[in-house]
């Protein structure tokens, strides 16, 4: 394993050092808050008011994943500005830039029809995370080289669940403000109007977002090259994180953890809101319930890496993961319930999300985390956003010309083949994550 990274944060005093991880704490929670409010749930219950299809969600699910291959080009343009404060600062300023317009422009009526509502809000939603993306690129190298290696797990397990606990707020203010909202539209016979109270959520989270950047001014602006190397090439910075034998295990590992979770997305989103008739509110409840619950794992998770190591959790947590697809099998609309135990399953992706960027920070040589963070971020993203997109196609496709077939009294349909199929992808992970050298 290369030498850390982190070794240069004997240059900053003590106190530098802790009003810099307090700050990024802050950061972190206030981020969350923006999450909440403007989530993935949201712009899809949006999308449905103008009548979106299965492909038309996965292409919401896709988008920003695939125009985050334009992270890749965060090396570059952070030695533009030659400072990650400001390169922060400003991205996260203009991703919530379009994210205040956002809601305006794919307002009903606004624009011609209803498909173009359905279109400028994917390019929109891809914009706002290309931004975003890019900002969290050279936020994460920041601090590869602010916390020292020994303590890193204990920081991100406190971060995350900063972020976390943020997400929680965002997702409980959303919920209820979108169900009194919707309540009170019933009440003036104005169903129409439900699309207001998701724009309104819009609008908080880029005002949470401008004030997530006001922690980063106070933070230590470290030296892009701390060990003093010459700047690498373009080419050489695209190219190490793929030629690296260890990074490139934990990159395997990241692309079939991301395409597992891609590919049933459309699956997922449809059987809980067209099979179990789902509402947004039971939706964020049950969210922001397993969030909470992460939260409160996530700095003991952070203990446990920082002291036995990454690879061991990350393969427990895949297995747990691996097992929500199984509840989806047996939940219906009469006992609805059987979902939460998905929910509990997936409170093991605090240790993915623990593990993940820890890993991710440690196997990134000196001076190249950011090349390292952008490669990680955009070529799993990339897997996931492409299973998406191959998961609405197979999904509206095995929901027109798949019969369900009778094995005694069970009844298998295309969301049953579609979740015993995640369940087998999600395991294989196991062997992934076991592959990976710390």
């Amino acid at each position: 394993m290369s030498s850390s990274p982190s070794h240069h944060s004997t240059r900053i005093s003590v106190d530098q050092r802790r009003r810099s991880i307090v700050g990024a704490y802050v950061n972190g929670g206030l981020w969350g808050v923006a999450s909440g409010l403007v989530s993935t749930t949201l712009v899809i219950f949006l999308a449905k008011e103008y009548g979106a299809t299965g492909l038309a969600i996965s292409w919401l699910l896709a988008a920003p994943s695939l125009a985050g291959l334009l992270r890749l080009l965060t090396p570059f343009w952070l030695e533009q500005v030659g400072s990650r404060r400001k390169f922060c600062i400003r991205m996260f300023l203009a991703s919530a830039l379009v994210l205040l317009v956002l809601p305006i422009v794919s307002a009903p009526q606004v624009l011609s029809s209803s498909s173009l509502s359905v279109t400028v809000l994917v390019a929109m939603w891809a914009g706002y995370h290309v931004l975003e993306y890019m900002g969290a690129v050279a936020l994460w190298s920041w601090f590869g080289d602010l916390v020292p290696r020994v303590v890193r797990g204990r920081f991100i397990g406190r971060r995350q669940a900063w972020t976390n606990a943020g997400k929680v707020t965002g997702t409980v203010a959303a919920a209820v403000g979108t169900y009194l909202w919707a309540n009170h539209c019933e009440a003036i016979e104005r169903p129409n109007w439900a699309w207001i109270s998701y724009a309104t959520c819009g609008l908080g989270g880029a005002a949470m977002i401008v004030l997530s950047t006001w922690p980063l001014v106070g933070m230590t602006d470290l030296p892009l090259h701390p060990s003093g190397q010459p700047r690498a090439s373009l080419r050489s910075q695209l190219l190490s994180p793929l030629t690296d034998q260890k990074f490139c295990r934990l990159l395997w590992f990241g692309l079939w953890f991301s395409f597992s979770n891609g590919l049933m997305q459309s699956a997922r989103w449809m059987f809980q809101v067209s099979v179990l008739q789902m509402t947004f509110v039971e939706k964020k409840v049950l969210d922001a319930g397993s969030r909470g619950v992460q939260s409160l794992l996530m700095p003991s998770v952070g203990d446990w890496v920082d002291r036995r190591g990454n690879v061991s959790v990350l393969a427990f947590s895949q297995g747990i993961i691996a097992l929500a697809p199984l509840f989806f099998l047996i939940a219906t609309p009469e006992t609805r319930w059987w979902i939460v135990g998905a929910y509990v399953c997936w409170l093991a992706y605090a240790g993915e999300n623990v593990a993940q960027p820890n890993l991710m920070l440690g196997l990134s040589p000196p001076d190249q985390t950011a090349a390292y963070a952008s490669a990680w971020f955009a070529w799993t993203q990339l897997a996931y956003s492409l299973s998406v997109l191959l998961g609405g196609v197979l999904f509206d496709w095995m929901a027109k010309h798949f019969a369900p077939i009778s094995i005694g009294s069970l009844r298998v349909d295309h969301f049953a083949v579609l979740f015993l199929a995640s369940w087998l992808l999600k395991s294989i992970g196991v062997f992934w994550a076991a592959r990976i050298h710390e």
